[in-house]
């Protein structure tokens, strides 16, 4: 609906809202009696268990000419190892986007397309699923190409590097946003952080995942005893389960039924959690303990207990935390449940750094209110209309009927548990509100935790109890060297990194560089495809930079000034994290421009550790640490000239951490030493960024500002 429309709906309101009050209506909206709404039906689906135990589920709908399918598989992320966190995610992708015997995966993709059908493959943390979606016509191609997907993928080896750069690139990225942070640790805190339903991958739990293991996983769990198909559309039910026979009658059992979902072990105990976060405004507080389960004679009234505390519109939590008090931009929250594990009880604000304290007093009084303070007839009637006028939407769509059938089915639950709900809800007193708030609710032993700006907060968080501090540091999964360094590598290291410095230009002139600038053709490598871009970069040594990159989209710019640092993409102006911070570090701890200086009297440790071939030459191999051991490259020589051939570490990439190599070529005179004009970046074996180097010069004149906050 437009503006437009919205404007003359205002006017006509108004115009009969005040017609009303020129001609003495007596009648109100609030005396409009409304007819209950149509009674919610349980539609007629047939039901059938196949030999090898695969559960057929079938609805008949000629509406429109579309055919719909569900597979529930009972596969879940709880089944990966701790050590392969991630495997049965992988698992669930690839098998759709690797192909098939017949098919690879781009074929299956254009087979779709050109019929406007899709098929997708997931799985979640303790299940999974396959979908079908498609025109009625089209049927036997799409039922044949699921089959094919869930019982004959090849799991296509480029496809899992793609989907492993992927999720490398979500855990770079699982600290940029406040609120995902304190919904993952609120978890851990919850469940225990080894627990499968609070647990999540890591660069080297993605790592440790190979094909084999992907292939091992789908035989073991992805057979027909552990599979369960809905189906629902455009077609007659016989027919329908003879096409169904044919694909996926042979499907041969697997090895049994999977392991049942974990139990949870929870001791009720207050605590108080913090990750501190400077570079935000406003802070994120969840606070809460263990939820319930789905079947809990209690379920019903919880319901409306939930919405009379919880409720984004009209609950305690949002009348008198946001709305009085003015405390939180949002607050609210749900006390969940789970039919075989228990879901979690939470409420959330997010205030202002400078209220943290005070808005978190505020909801937990409100917790506690809500076991002494009965609820009044209208926050009974929000409560329960909340549930119940959005009753009846769980019945508007049939793959939404058909599919919770088969999960309560798989539960073993009452198929009629929904009705149940309904009637229960409408039963719920103030009484029986207050009751299971008592019950339930544990405003003694809240596990609180908060993200934010700790330095401004109202008051320390110690007023709550001790202060658990949570470092949410992305273990990076570097595997450090531990071989014993002998004198004779040690003097030979040294030997032969001055035998480099002279080979590049010499000590002498080295110690004159104060600086550096370059314009450079930028080559990126991205799953997407090739990118060229133009890149200049303005350095003073040791610890201030400016990299320019220029896209089509406009400049992207990262600045680095000692301590401090920011990134500048169109108006945005970002800080640098920490970590980003550390990188800088690390980089100047590399530069072989500044090392070369210290190439008589080093402060940092050089050991040969032997010689080998690289890309065709020999090469003397020197790894180069920290007087502290906290930093290490390693530093590939030309056995023959001495010069530098690659520098390899460990460092961050655009998808996370990864073991670089930096391979250098095409050397060049730039004012008495030796710089390479071709530099190829490669993260463990694959083509990351290629420079070519097109300008260079040595300590040219800069002006300080561009090392100045962008404005």
């Amino acid at each position: 609906m437009n503006r437009r429309f919205f404007t003359i709906l205002f006017v006509t309101v108004f115009l009969v809202s005040s017609a009303l009050t020129v001609f003495g209506a007596q009648k109100t909206i609030d005396k409009i009696k409304f007819p209950p709404l149509n009674e919610a039906k349980m539609p007629a689906i047939e039901k059938v268990v196949l030999e090898s135990g695969l559960t057929i589920y079938l609805l008949e709908d000629r509406e429109l000419p579309l055919v719909n399918a569900r597979v529930r598989l009972a596969a879940g992320e709880y089944l990966s190892p701790s050590e392969k966190i991630g495997l049965a995610n992988i698992m669930g992708e690839v098998m759709r986007t690797g192909g098939t015997e017949k098919m690879t995966g781009d074929e299956i993709d254009a087979a779709l397309e050109a019929i406007g059908a899709s098929i997708e493959v997931n799985i979640g943390n303790t299940s999974g699923s396959a979908s079908m979606n498609i025109l009625s016509e089209y049927t036997d191609t799409g039922l044949q190409l699921l089959a094919d997907i869930l019982r004959r993928p090849v799991f296509a080896q480029d496809k899992i590097d793609l989907k492993k750069t992927a999720l490398r690139s979500g855990i770079a990225r699982r600290n940029d946003e406040p609120l995902d942070i304190c919904l993952r640790e609120f978890r851990k805190i919850i469940y225990g952080k080894e627990s499968p339903y609070a647990r999540h991958t890591e660069y080297f739990t993605v790592d440790n995942i190979s094909r084999d293991d992907l292939v091992a996983f789908h035989k073991k769990y992805i057979s027909p005893e552990n599979a369960m198909l809905a189906i629902w559309g455009d077609f007659d039910k016989n027919e329908m389960l003879a096409k169904i026979k044919q694909h996926f009658g042979d499907w041969p059992k697997g090895e049994g039924k999977v392991p049942k979902l974990p139990d949870v072990k929870y001791d009720f105990k207050p605590g108080i959690h913090f990750v501190n976060k400077d570079n935000v405004t406003q802070s994120y507080i969840l606070l809460g303990h263990i939820g319930g389960y789905t079947g809990d004679p209690d379920y019903f009234a919880l319901l409306v207990m939930n919405n009379v505390l919880n409720s984004s519109f009209g609950g305690r939590l949002f009348n008198n935390v946001r709305s009085k008090l003015g405390l939180a931009y949002s607050v609210g929250g749900a006390y969940t449940s789970n039919i075989v594990y228990p879901g979690v009880y939470y409420s959330y604000c997010f205030t202002k750094s400078e209220s943290t304290v005070k808005a978190t007093r505020s909801v937990i009084d409100e917790i506690k209110r809500i076991q002494t303070e009965l609820p009044t007839p209208e926050e009974m009637r929000m409560a329960k209309n909340g549930y119940l006028n959005s009753f009846v939407f769980n019945f508007e769509d049939k793959g939404d009927i058909i599919n919770r059938m088969m999960e309560y089915d798989y539960f073993e639950f009452p198929n009629d548990f929904l009705f149940k709900v309904k009637a229960n809800v409408e039963k719920v007193t103030p009484a029986d509100v207050q009751e299971v708030a008592r019950k339930w609710l544990r405003p003694e032993a809240l596990q609180i935790v908060i993200v934010g700006k700790g330095a401004e907060f109202d008051e320390p968080l110690t007023v709550f109890g001790a202060v658990d501090s949570i470092d949410v540091t992305i273990p990076t999964g570097e595997k450090k060297a531990t071989a014993e360094v002998t004198p004779e590598m040690l003097a030979k290291g040294k030997q032969l990194f001055a035998l480099a410095a002279k080979a590049s230009g010499g000590v002498e002139n080295f110690k004159k560089i104060k600086g550096n600038s370059y314009k450079a053709a930028m080559n990126i490598s991205l799953p997407q495809g090739e990118f060229t871009f133009e890149s200049n970069s303005f350095n003073l040594f040791p610890d201030k930079s400016r990299d320019v990159i220029i896209t089509p989209m406009g400049e992207m710019i990262n600045i680095r000034n000692g301590s401090e640092g920011w990134a500048k993409q169109g108006p945005a102006v970002m800080p640098a994290s920490a970590e980003d911070l550390d990188d800088a570090k690390k980089d100047i701890f590399r530069n072989l421009l500044l090392a070369f200086q210290k190439a008589e009297n080093p402060d940092f440790s050089i050991a040969y550790i032997g010689t080998e071939p690289f890309k065709g030459k020999s090469a003397n191999i020197l790894e180069i640490s920290s007087a502290d051991g906290s930093q290490s490259f390693k530093l590939a020589l030309d056995a023959t000239s001495h010069l530098p051939l690659a520098k390899m570490y460990f460092g961050q990439t655009m998808t996370g951490p990864g073991n670089l190599t930096e391979t250098y070529d095409d050397y060049r005179d730039v004012s008495g030493v030796k710089i390479p004009h071709s530099v190829l970046v490669e993260a463990d074996g694959n083509r990351l960024v290629e420079l070519k180097i097109k300008e260079y010069q040595i300590n040219p004149s800069v002006d300080e500002s561009l090392f100045s906050k962008p404005q």
